[in-house]
């Protein structure tokens, strides 16, 4: 009964008729949101590539700037950016390899966290207990002992180098003295060297994060390569970040020059854990959507403030700022003989930015610090 009801003729038509109008108007209605809504995106990432084009062009007009890359990351979505051309006449891409300097103690801090983590040491643990032999000399001006908080935040007082730094020396001879140094020649200048400032306040040192380095090489028994391998790409899955490479050895890698545009080598050898990192665009990409998106508690970790004020702090290498406002920002900079960079984390908006170029000026870092600040304020006010 209630099926001959349904299909009776008439009111077949009188439903046939409503139906077809009523998606008619849903057809109408959405296929209009949908196109509002890709054309809004459509405009967004315009927008986005407007801004960044207009910032770069600014920094690629000034003297010695002629390549460019850099990555956005903003909410699931990126965006790369590649400018000029590189030293061999190419243009630069995703899988153009740069140095990335100093972003390199970020990686050592993430480790650090994870041996925090693996109980393996203990973040206040005095480093000299951890260390063969004597060393009197790494105390505080208080008589406190070096810990590991004060290496990674840079609050230990120790220099910025203290081998392959003799004065009078040029790039190619301290290039040189990077491939041939020891761990020996840096245990042997430890023992006599005194901190420049041991009242526990910032003093950049990559004298710090290189004693990080040997001492989870030690504790975990690893060479720093299986603890990239183990403990960082294994979360980021990065594929083209090297901690030594040589030119020759990948057809992708930039040629770095400094001021004067003269090519300079790459810095590998001790340094290379401090400062001597190389990457992709496509893979620093990874490396910032792990610290936004990862729920993993070590990277969680790794981005705790550590020392300083809310304002200008630090966590596990990383430089913070207003940590404790809505736009809170993680930050390094990076430099190398011929390579300049910026990475800046924005975790709260979920927002990240790489970007690096092949030359080294007296001013490189803070125009690339400057160059992220425009870009990301850009966005993040035109989005909210």
């Amino acid at each position: 009964m209630s099926s001959e009801r349904l299909f009776r003729p008439v009111k077949k038509a009188k439903n046939f008729l409503f139906l077809a109008c009523l998606l008619f108007f849903i057809s109408s209605v959405f296929g209009r949101t949908h196109y509002l809504i890709s054309e809004q995106q459509a405009l967004a990432q315009d927008s986005i590539e407007r801004i960044v084009a207009k910032e770069v062009a600014k920094l690629m007009k000034l003297p010695g700037y002629t390549a460019f890359s850099g990555v956005i990351y903003i909410k699931g979505t990126a965006r790369q950016f590649h400018y000029g051309k590189l030293s061999n006449g190419k243009k630069p891409n995703g899988n153009t390899v740069y140095e990335i300097g100093s972003i390199t103690k970020t990686y050592t801090g993430l480790l650090l966290a994870q041996a925090v983590n693996d109980h393996k040491i203990k973040l206040d643990d005095d480093v000299r207990n951890y260390l063969d032999g004597k060393y009197p000399n790494l105390v505080l001006s208080n008589g406190k002992p070096i810990t590991f908080r004060h290496l990674i935040t840079h609050t230990s007082g120790l220099p910025l180098v203290m081998n392959c730094d003799e004065k009078g020396q040029t790039t190619a001879e301290q290039a040189v003295c990077f491939d041939h140094f020891k761990e020996a020649d840096f245990f042997k200048a430890l023992k006599t060297i005194k901190p420049i400032d041991n009242s526990g306040n910032y003093h950049y040192s990559g004298v710090g994060i290189q004693l990080v380095r040997y001492i989870l090489e030690h504790v975990y028994q690893l060479s720093f390569q299986e603890l990239f391998k183990k403990y960082v790409f294994s979360r980021s899955g990065e594929q083209q970040t090297f901690s030594e490479l040589k030119y020759g050895q990948n057809s992708n890698i930039s040629l770095g020059k400094n001021s004067d545009g003269v090519p300079v080598p790459l810095i590998n050898g001790f340094y290379k854990y401090a400062g001597g990192m190389k990457s992709s665009t496509n893979s620093m990409l990874n490396y910032m959507r792990m610290y936004l998106e990862s729920n993993d508690k070590v990277v969680k970790q790794a981005m705790d403030r550590l020392a300083g004020s809310m304002q200008y702090g630090r966590a596990y290498a990383w430089n913070t700022y207003d940590y404790d406002k809505k736009k809170k920002m993680l930050y390094h900079n990076g430099s190398s003989f011929g390579h300049s960079s910026w990475i800046a984390l924005y975790p709260n908006q979920k927002v990240g930015i790489f970007i690096v170029t092949n030359v080294v000026t007296a001013d490189s870092q803070g125009k690339l610090n400057e160059l992220s600040n425009s870009i990301i304020d850009s966005i993040i006010s035109g989005s909210s």
